[in-house]
């Protein structure tokens, strides 16, 4: 073995970095991360078992192409961290499609929530450096056109031949169709195909996870326009069919974490009321395996939750026939487990400074460690190497900034969803619960804006507050609806003072208001100019911090952290008292519609003159001879 470098070398690097700080925990961000450190021995038996399956249904060598496995293991062990090696597994060697839910929102939404959840996963790049989404366009017109492409080549010359030939999509839809007889919404292939136009991609997959397009984009995409009510009803429908065609080109891989939460869907639910988290989850999981033909199910969570709630719905014994197979119990550390876990770590940590380390495991004792790993979690031990690697105490607030920092990268497309931003604003005007905003103290946050019926859920919350020794009653709603009519539905409620126990109406919304969207320019008038109310806009760097440290404090790891450290966090890296959205919230209204908002019908509009100015003929001609549809 070469001579290890000197002790000053290895303790200079080890004071200035711990390679184990805030990495010991594996989150719902941590399986789109593309630096995923992965030990395979660890759990080996897990993993190996749901890509031994996967590989055997790929090749028809297993008789019954769906398969269900439940990964069961208390906090720490390493659920995630398996779920992960799965997702990196597939995006290297394009083995499946990999769809993740780990937030459920609204319980009682669950199958919109799903929807949604697949079309973000479905945004991550796949084996071929593409969206998942454009992989499957690829594959779908190959399948339609019994030819072979390669998606960048398709998707660098599908604008210039839909310049040349608009039709170009409602054909290749037809042929696509002949193919894959299980669907029968063809405005569903037609999305999926305009998404390897990259002008037109993001309204596709908006109008795939079940939101609304303005009537404009609608148009000119030729995509049905639906209703609210609608797209809850269909949301099933469209997952059911999306995976259908993902099935006819590879194995979609669908898994369910973060199943241990406590809330309750909405009891006024006939159907799941009063269900937890997991039992939810368990009779949607039920309905996508019926309709499933290839595919694999996998749900992580605690054995006790497992025993107690997921297997406790209706006809339990159906339910875990059809998804969970099989069991696969992920077990605590053995002290060699430990020793290779810390070893594998730090070899990566010298590798990095280029340092040679006299043994595997310094600065610590392979004999601590064992004596440390017997029955322990991996989050344990690498919880305990970060507390001890280093001489030098970190101050929680800077361990948290690098948390904040991972997780601010990975956080999904939320610019049209409402509930998330509504969430986000939510949370920072709890947290600023008896100060004073913009002359506004805040006293409570009611999340229950009753009666219900009245606006049908359009109002998200209302703040209660008082100014100039006045009580102060502002009810909110975030609106990134793209069709007149949910939008005029949404200001028309705002404007409910008497009804709604509301002394404002506030609407949060970063998109225009279309001249021709008639009730909502009525609505809008009464609330502004005759209530006084307002009309609030923003953009991502108003949202960004709300959201990233709801996502911190809803998986802040309390045996880490305490709440005392995350708020000292707040008040000194990212404030929010001073977040300028909450301020223009609370402050005085102007009266005036906001500046700076998003034309999306001229932005797309825009986007597709600039692929049809960039295809010349000559180009246009080659891409639709590529497609053999000229």
């Amino acid at each position: 073995m070469s001579a290890h470098s000197s002790l000053d070398s290895l303790n200079q690097v080890i004071q200035e970095c711990n390679p184990f700080e805030s990495n010991f925990i594996t989150k719902s961000y941590h399986v789109w991360d593309e630096n995923f450190l992965d030990l395979p021995c660890l759990h080996a038996h897990a993993s190996e078992t749901i890509l031994e399956t996967i590989e055997k249904i790929n090749s028809e060598r297993l008789k019954s192409k769906t398969a269900g496995f439940a990964i069961l293991a208390p906090k720490g062990v390493g659920k995630t961290h398996v779920l992960s090696r799965i997702r990196h597994y597939l995006k290297r060697t394009g083995e499946g499609f990999f769809i993740y839910m780990c937030e459920y929102g609204n319980l009682s939404l669950i199958k919109h929530q799903f929807l949604q959840s697949m079309a973000f996963s479905l945004k991550k790049p796949g084996s071929q450096g593409v969206m998942q989404w454009q992989e499957l366009a690829t594959a779908l017109v190959g399948q339609g056109m019994e030819k072979s492409f390669v998606p960048q080549r398709l998707i660098e010359q599908f604008p210039k031949a839909l310049a040349k030939q608009p039709q170009v999509i409602h054909q290749l839809t037809q042929k696509i169709l002949q193919k894959c007889p299980d669907v029968d919404n063809p405005y569903i292939v037609k999305a999926i195909l305009w998404t390897l136009s990259q002008a037109h991609a993001p309204f596709a997959i908006n109008w795939l996870a079940g939101r609304e397009l303005s009537e404009a984009q609608a148009s000119m995409m030729d995509l049905p326009d639906m209703g609210k009510e609608d797209r809850e009803a269909e949301a099933f429908s469209t997952a059911r069919q999306i995976l259908a065609l993902i099935s006819y080109y590879t194995t979609p891989v669908i898994c369910f974490d973060e199943l241990d939460g406590t809330e309750l869907a909405d009891e006024v639910d006939l159907m799941l009321g009063g269900y937890s988290r997991a039992q939810v989850v368990a009779s949607l999981a039920k309905d996508i395996y019926n309709n499933l033909k290839r595919g694999i199910l996998l749900t992580a969570m605690y054995a006790q939750t497992w025993r107690e709630e997921f297997q406790t719905v209706t006809h339990s014994t159906g339910v875990k026939d059809r998804i969970a197979h099989k069991e696969i119990a992920l077990s605590l550390l053995k002290p060699d487990d430990a020793v290779m876990l810390v070893a594998f770590w730090l070899e990566n940590f010298y590798s990095e400074h280029s340092l040679i380390p006299p043994h595997a495991v310094y600065p610590f004792e392979e004999s601590e460690l064992r004596a440390l790993g017997d029955g322990s979690t991996i989050r344990e031990i690498l919880q305990w190497c970060a507390q001890n690697f280093s001489q030098v105490e970190i101050d929680p607030v800077e361990k948290l900034e690098k948390i904040y920092l991972q997780i601010e990268e990975t956080l999904d497309d939320f610019s049209d969803d409402n509930e998330k931003i509504a969430n986000a604003l939510a949370f920072g005007l709890q947290y600023l619960q008896g100060k004073t905003i913009e002359g506004v103290t805040l006293k409570e946050l009611d999340r229950e804006v009753k009666p219900r019926w009245r606006h049908k859920g359009c109002i998200n919350f209302r703040i209660l507050g008082e100014e100039n020794g006045k009580p102060v009653k502002i009810g909110v709603c975030v609106s990134q609806d793209s069709h007149g009519r949910t939008v005029g539905a949404c200001i028309k409620c705002l404007t409910l003072y008497k009804e709604l126990n509301l002394t404002r109406g506030c609407l949060v919304r970063a998109k225009a208001i279309q001249d021709h969207w008639q009730v909502a320019n009525t609505s809008l008038d009464q609330l502004q100019n005759k209530q006084g109310g307002e009309w609030v806009s923003f953009n991502d760097d108003d949202l960004k911090p709300l959201l990233t440290l709801l996502k911190m404090y809803k998986e802040l790891d309390k045996d880490t952290f305490t709440e005392e450290d995350f708020y000292r966090f707040i008040d000194e890296k990212h404030p929010i008292a001073n977040n300028s959205l909450i301020c223009d919230i609370l402050s005085d209204p102007s009266g005036q519609k906001p500046q700076e908002v998003i034309d999306e019908d001229s932005d797309l509009e825009k986007l597709f003159s600039e692929e049809v100015a960039n295809a010349s003929d000559e180009e246009a001609s080659e891409a639709l001879e590529l497609l053999s549809v000229a």
